[in-house]
């Protein structure tokens, strides 16, 4: 029911009108904030740094909207591409990518699927890995990584991960 023709605000209907419940056209939800996007970069980097690599961490929301990204001194200009794309790919699909990558390039592939997906712009390679709201379990973003070989991205990302468990965490 509407306030008059040109009111696009609903309102609850009336108890007298037989219906006691409305249901709600909107539920709680959780988002990864600014805040959090820049701690998993800075976890990553840390992780990186630790290990030796020069790469790029990039950290999208649960649309696949890029939230942050650092590409560190050393890492390839195109890493930043690759990153990012990975996570994309990895909340986009709610899975990390490494479990993509063996989907397309296992032995029962003929390379279809592959060609099919990597022309709609997704990235398939191993290192992006999806951030999970712990008290929901909802994906609310991914982390992306790229620079060295993929096993190596995906421990750099799965260190960017890691690093939003601190308590200072505020997702």
């Amino acid at each position: 029911r509407f306030l008059g023709s040109r009111c696009l605000v609903p309102v609850a209907p009336r108890f007298s009108e037989g219906l006691a419940f409305v249901a709600m056209a909107f539920k709680a939800t959780a988002a990864l904030t600014d805040v959090g996007a820049m701690q998993a970069v800075a976890g990553g980097i840390a992780e990186a740094e630790k290990l030796g690599f020069k790469v790029t961490v990039a950290v999208c929301d649960a649309g696949g909207h890029l939230l942050a990204m650092r590409r560190m001194d050393g890492a390839m200009p195109v890493s930043g591409d690759i990153a990012a794309g990975k996570a994309r790919s990895a909340v986009m699909f709610a899975r990390e990518t490494k479990l993509l990558e063996a989907a397309v390039n296992g032995e029962k592939s003929k390379g279809g699927e592959r060609a099919a997906l990597l022309t709609s712009g997704h990235v398939l390679m191993e290192g992006g890995i999806p951030i999970v709201d712990p008290s929901s379990g909802r994906i609310v973003g991914a982390v992306g990584v790229s620079g060295v070989k993929p096993n190596e991205d995906a421990a750099v990302a799965a260190g960017a991960v890691q690093a939003l468990a601190k308590p200072a965490s505020k997702l």
